[in-house]
C-alpha cells in the first residue's frame, strides 16, 4: 500500500508542476495558428542557417516555456513553415535559455552564481551543434506528419469560421474576433488532448521509477570520473522534473555530487527527459529523436567533464 500511495502521489505531482505550462504552451499555440499568418511567420525567420540556429537558441527569451509548454509551440510553428531544424532547436534550448530559468537557477545556487552561467552556455553550445546537424539532415520527411502529406486541422477550422458578413462594421469586427476566439479555442482543446496523453503516460513512468529507485544507493554512485555526471543525466531524464523548478532539486545533491555532475543533471534534463521524448515522437520520427538523444548525451556530458576541471584548475 505505501508503494501504491507514493506512486499515486508522485504521478499526480507531476502532472500538477506540468499541466500549467502545458497550458501556457498550447494557449500560445492556438494564439500563433490564430493570430500569425504563415506569410509574416516566414518574413521574420532568418534565411541563413548560422542565423536561424542563434534566433532558435535565444527565442526562449521572448516565449520563456519549459519542455513541457515549448512542444505545442514548436509543433505550430512548424506547421504555419518554420524550418524542421530551427523548431528543433527552440526545443533543445527555450526549456534552458530562457529569464525564468536563468533567475531560478541563480537563486538556487546563491554560493555559486557561475552555474547559472555555465547552465547557459553549455545549452547554448548543445543546441547550436544539434542544430548544425538538424540543418543538414532534418527535412520535412524527419517529421512524424510531413507537411506536404497533413491534411492539418487547422485548414478546416479556418474555413468553418468564414461567413459572409455585411452591414456595420463594429458589428462585422466583433463577429471577426468572436470566430477567432472560437478558432482559438478549439485548436487549444486540440492540442492539449494531442499532447496531455503523453504527459499523462512519461509521469505514470517516471513516478513508477522514482519510487523503485532508493536514495543510498544514488549517493553510493556519487564517485567516479565519469560514472557521476553520466548517473545525474541519467537521473535528470528519469525524474523529469520541470526546467523552472530542478535547479531547487540540483542543488540539494552538492557536496554529494560534483558541480559538473549537478550542471550534467540541469541541463541535460531540460533539454529532454522521459515525458519530453515522448512528445518529441509526437513531431519527429524516432531516428531523428534518437540521434538528438545521442548528440546531447556526448555534448552535456563532455561539457560537464570540462566544467569539473576546469573547476578544481581555478
Amino acid at each position: 500500500m505505501g508503494f501504491l500511495s507514493d506512486f499515486r502521489t508522485m504521478v499526480i505531482g507531476i502532472l500538477l508542476e506540468s499541466f500549467p505550462f502545458i497550458l501556457l504552451g498550447v494557449v500560445i499555440s492556438a494564439l500563433l495558428q490564430t493570430l500569425i499568418s504563415d506569410q509574416q511567420l516566414q518574413r521574420w525567420i532568418p534565411k541563413k542557417t548560422i542565423l536561424g540556429i542563434l534566433f532558435g537558441c535565444l527565442l526562449g527569451i521572448i516565449f520563456p516555456l519549459c519542455e513541457c509548454g515549448i512542444i505545442p509551440v514548436v509543433h505550430r510553428l512548424i506547421r504555419k513553415g518554420m524550418p524542421p531544424y530551427i523548431g528543433l532547436v527552440f526545443m533543445m534550448a527555450g526549456p534552458v535559455i530562457n529569464p525564468i530559468v536563468f533567475t531560478s537557477t541563480f537563486v538556487a545556487f546563491r554560493a555559486q552564481p557561475e552555474m547559472a552561467i555555465s547552465r547557459m552556455v553549455l545549452a547554448f553550445t548543445t543546441s547550436a551543434l544539434i542544430g548544425l546537424w538538424a540543418s543538414r539532415g532534418v527535412r520535412d520527411s524527419a517529421l512524424r506528419n510531413p507537411l506536404s502529406k497533413t491534411n492539418d486541422h487547422t485548414a478546416a477550422a479556418k474555413k468553418s469560421f468564414k461567413h459572409p458578413i455585411s452591414g456595420n462594421p463594429g458589428k462585422k469586427t466583433k463577429v471577426v474576433w468572436k470566430n477567432k476566439l472560437h478558432e482559438t479555442l478549439e485548436h487549444a482543446a486540440i492540442e492539449m488532448f494531442d499532447v496531455g496523453k503523453f504527459l499523462v503516460l512519461g509521469a505514470t513512468v517516471t513516478a513508477l521509477l522514482q519510487t523503485v529507485v532508493s536514495r543510498q544507493w544514488l549517493l553510493s554512485v556519487s564517485h567516479g570520473d565519469w560514472t557521476p555526471h553520466l548517473f545525474m543525466m541519467g537521473l535528470s531524464y528519469v525524474l523529469s522534473i520541470c526546467s523552472t523548478a530542478d535547479a531547487f532539486v540540483g542543488a540539494t545533491f552538492i557536496p554529494d555530487f560534483s558541480l559538473g555532475s549537478v550542471l550534467g543533471f540541469l541541463v541535460f534534463g531540460a533539454m529532454l527527459d522521459i515525458k519530453s521524448t515522448l512528445m518529441l515522437l509526437k513531431v519527429f520520427r524516432f531516428k531523428t529523436v534518437a540521434t538528438v538523444l545521442v548528440i546531447s548525451v556526448v555534448v552535456v556530458l563532455c561539457g560537464a567533464v570540462a566544467f569539473d576541471q576546469l573547476y578544481a584548475y581555478l
